[in-house]
């Protein structure tokens, strides 16, 4: 920290910054809100030019001047402090100054407030260092991102969290510069509670960057969204520090090698919970245009779809571990992969379709056909909605079943085959209808 008040100093000497005890403080202190991302700035109705906030912290550092250098008692807290420690936080620079009219209504402020005011001409100075350092810190909370997104860094990073004993150095930086060892150590706990007392601004962004990127995730997250060289370093990298760890000796006979294979796999080894999940995942983010199968293990997932289910399930649409499960057929020499599903409740799509929907249908009855050998000329399309969570019919007709997850399919009760189909469906519940699965009849055999 010191090193640090060193550096100001002497950057403030470089630019004819007044020897002021307090300005130099308040400076130093406030320093990351002369940014233009600072989320205090759009508290106040207005958003001023960084060359304001210098401004404001000249004119707070020349308040009663004779005593600003000097401590005194604070009559309501007893407690001895400087001039300087009445700006406990950012607001009270401006809550504590009479603004100008034009400055309180312009929704951005375009120069100086105060036409009769000394000329601060070091201010430019510090203000184009400060929008250095935020591009700076930027582009290292991007670096963070990049680097943590490693299948074999996410792995390296699981060890370290147990210990709370990470430490990183950026190879950008300098090294003839630095004295000492060439290394930051990111403390889990602290940052978390750093994050939290100030999420905005630069430093809470890169604070957030590095919590995203360098605390734990769902073992869905970290093995769908990691980057890899080879898919199955996924397995390597990530197993050994989830739940699903007695697997790790078998990879090498898993022959993985593409992002189907690897969710394929998953599909075998996971609970149904986390198969659930994944589902899904996929079903959050498949393509309407997409004409592969298996339309459950997609090529690729939305990173941030992977984040609706992040946390502990508390009603999944399923009735036992067993009630989704993957099964591989051959047909005419054809490999197969199904996925069966016994959730339940489900909804169907009420007929007669309208126009659209039924144009709809014929364009995925060639879909099917195509790939399932099934009789165009006598397929008769379905359309399904699942819910991710079992609710109660009651809790859509109250309104609140915006909030659920929904997975679509389209195909035949008759021949039992679906597909997963895109969200772009009609979203109007009374054109669906609801229907229980208590009896557990209704499987759905998912291609």
């Amino acid at each position: 920290m010191d090193k640090l008040v060193q550096l100001d100093n002497e950057f403030f000497d470089s630019i004819d910054v007044p020897k002021d005890q307090v300005l130099r403080q308040l400076l130093s202190k406030y320093s990351h809100c002369v940014m233009a991302d600072h989320p205090s700035s759009y508290n106040f109705g207005f958003v001023p030019r960084a060359e304001a906030i210098v401004e404001a912290l000249y004119d707070a550092s020349q308040t009663d001047s004779p005593t600003n250098h000097h401590s005194y008692e604070d009559a309501t807290t007893g407690k001895i402090q400087t001039q300087a420690d009445r700006y406990a936080s950012f607001e009270d620079l401006f809550d504590g100054m009479e603004l100008k009219i034009d400055w309180k209504s312009c929704i951005v402020w375009h120069g100086k407030r105060d036409d009769f005011g000394p000329i601060l001409s070091w201010k430019d100075f510090l203000s184009k260092r400060n929008e250095d350092i935020a591009y700076v810190m930027a582009h290292l909370a991007d670096l963070i991102i990049d680097w943590s997104s490693r299948a074999w860094v996410i792995s390296e990073y699981h060890i370290a969290m147990k210990k709370n004993n990470l430490k990183y150095w950026f190879t950008e930086f300098r090294r003839r510069h630095v004295k000492g060892l060439p290394f930051f150590k990111f403390d889990f706990r602290a940052s978390i509670s750093s994050y939290e007392t100030e999420p905005g601004g630069v430093r809470g962004y890169v604070i957030g960057s590095m919590l995203m990127g360098l605390t734990t995730e769902s073992f869905l997250e970290d093995i769908l969204n990691s980057k890899a060289s080879k898919n199955e370093d996924r397995f390597y990298a990530i197993l050994p520090h989830s739940k699903y760890d007695d697997k790790i000796n078998q990879v090498a006979d898993w022959k993985i090698n593409t992002m189907t294979s690897v969710k394929l796999k998953l599909f075998e080894i996971m609970n149904a919970e986390d198969k659930l999940k994944l589902l899904f995942s996929v079903g959050q983010s498949i393509n309407v245009m997409s004409q592969l199968i298996p339309t459950f293990a997609t090529p690729t997932v939305h990173v941030s779809d992977a984040f609706l289910f992040s946390g502990e399930v508390d009603l999944p649409n399923l009735f036992n571990k067993s009630a989704i499960s993957i099964h591989h057929r051959a047909h005419e020499s054809q490999l197969y992969h199904c996925l069966q599903l016994t959730p339940k409740g489900y909804r169907v799509q009420s007929k007669p379709y309208n126009e659209e929907l039924l144009q709809y249908a014929n364009t995925r009855k060639e879909i099917l056909c195509s790939h399932l050998q099934l009789d165009e000329d006598s397929l008769e399309i379905d359309f399904v909605k699942l819910s991710f969570f079992d609710r109660p019919p009651s809790y859509y007709q109250s309104g609140y079943g915006y909030l659920d997850v929904d997975i679509y399919l389209t195909g035949s009760f008759l021949k039992n085959k679906w597909i997963l189909d895109s969200r772009d469906m009609p979203k109007r519940l009374d054109k669906w209808d609801y229907y229980d699965n208590n009896n557990t009849a209704t499987v759905f055999d998912i291609y």
